[in-house]
């Protein structure tokens, strides 16, 4: 049997072959590896993230629990980023019985479920129409409905709206809100014994600002504050198994502290509690939300220890 001479090309061969195998091997380990360390990290983000989208969702409702009043929260939609992600919901308002579209709002997060500061200041889509002090009004720019104005009893104003003419004019069978401004500062039981239409309560407004900047912030306003910057809350609110209870300052005071534990809006939360903490004593409550039919809310012009009357949303019959 003749053997022939090995040849270094066989060697050059044997060792490219080799290569190409360990190059196909390493291409094949570190493709596995990519996947799988992808893989992973796309499971440990959405953990967090989602975490962390539950979170900054339970703090923006609890923000709306003590702001924009008669607005409420529906469906929306979120999506996930690296460590980070945005959701958007629809508002609307409920006007009695009636559902009133009040337009949609984007929010952001991290991940530690913080809502972005800037996310705090919801896009309100309002826009004020009017020359003068005495015919402007806001409007919501998504339906062209009216927002309400507030106003605060330590304040002078150019102009302190009262609507019941335009209550008076309003359609048959409408239903409406409107803002009720007070004389000065009341607690919760002080207005449910002296305001006659206690029963058509949807919201408190509360005396956000500190006593000790009452002289800094006299002078003469050109208008009331816009429902949308204004703080407060519910009438009643789902406690225990489901159930509406009436709530009081207690309950403001209990959803600023749980608000303030998710981290969320520190800036605009602790100012808040202090302030309220401090009015306590005086009273909290500046103003009231009611709904009704246009008969129901002509009662108005006999309340007493009101200073102001804003017609907001009008719904009418379908």
């Amino acid at each position: 049997m003749n053997k022939e001479p090995f040849q270094s090309n066989d060697i050059e061969g044997i060792v490219n072959k080799a290569k190409r195998k360990s190059v196909i091997r390493n291409v094949i380990i570190s493709t596995i590896s990519v996947l799988l360390i992808g893989a992973l990290f796309l499971f440990i983000n959405g953990q967090i993230v989602g975490k962390a989208y539950n979170k900054a969702v339970e703090a923006n409702r609890l923000l709306f629990q003590i702001s924009q009043p008669n607005i409420h929260i529906g469906g929306g939609t979120s999506d996930y980023g690296i460590l980070s992600g945005t959701y958007n919901y629809n508002k609307y308002k409920l006007i009695e019985d009636r559902v009133v579209p009040w337009g949609n709002d984007v929010r952001e997060f991290n991940a530690l479920g913080h809502n972005h500061n800037s996310s705090a200041i919801a896009v309100y889509d309002e826009t004020s129409v009017g020359e003068t002090e005495e015919n402007r009004h806001y409007y919501n720019t998504t339906n062209g409905q009216r927002t309400m104005q507030f106003y605060h009893p330590w304040f002078e104003y150019k102009t302190v709206h009262n609507d019941l003419e335009l209550i008076q004019n309003a359609p048959d069978g409408a239903v409406m809100e409107v803002a009720v401004s007070f004389d000065q500062s009341y607690t919760v039981s002080e207005v449910q014994e002296f305001f006659n239409l206690k029963d058509k309560i949807t919201w408190y407004r509360i005396n956000e600002y500190n006593q000790d900047a009452k002289e800094q912030l006299q002078g003469l306003h050109s208008s009331g504050e816009s429902a949308s910057y204004v703080y407060g809350f519910n009438v009643e609110a789902l406690k225990g198994e489901g159930d509406l209870v009436a709530q009081d300052e207690k309950d403001l005071v209990a959803t600023l502290e749980e608000l303030k534990e998710t981290g969320n809006y520190g800036y605009l939360i602790e100012p808040l509690l202090e302030n309220v903490t401090q009015n306590m004593n005086d009273g909290i409550i500046l103003g009231v939300v009611v709904t009704g039919t246009k008969e129901e809310l002509l009662k108005l012009k006999d309340e007493q220890h009101v200073r102001g009357i804003s017609l907001g949303a009008v719904a009418t019959e379908f």
